[in-house]
């Protein structure tokens, strides 16, 4: 028996996984739910930002929220992982610009889980 499951966040570690996702789910023989695959996508992208060794882990999480509540990015973190939940909606150019100016300022280090074409697109060349 199976269903679908729409996603409430962004997985931690899952790539073309994003907030709002649907996933098409089965259970096996033991009763665990298995993803089958991708039904709808949301148009959410997925970034992880990992905090770098010499930093405050109390406050990472909160600092890097409140640089990205002006843009509508929420996000959810711990033990110095942030995964950002960017909304289709938001200024992505801007979104985009704020991590590696972060980034090359040694604040954090960025990934891609679940990136859109939109993403892609103001992406610079």
């Amino acid at each position: 028996m199976g269903g679908t499951v729409r996603l409430p966040s962004a997985p931690w570690a899952a790539f073309d996984a994003a907030k709002h996702d649907i996933f098409r789910v089965e259970h096996d023989r033991d009763g665990r739910w298995w993803v089958e695959e991708k039904v709808t996508a949301s148009g959410y992208c997925a970034t992880p930002i990992w905090a770098p060794d010499d930093a405050d882990l109390e406050h990472f999480e909160d600092s890097v929220l409140a640089e990205f509540a002006p843009l509508q990015v929420s996000g959810e973190g711990m033990f110095g992982i942030v995964v950002l939940n960017v909304p289709p909606t938001a200024d992505l150019p801007r979104v985009q610009q704020l991590l590696r100016d972060d980034k090359r300022a040694g604040r954090w280090t960025v990934d891609e889980l679940c990136v859109t074409a939109a993403w892609q697109a103001a992406a610079p060349q």
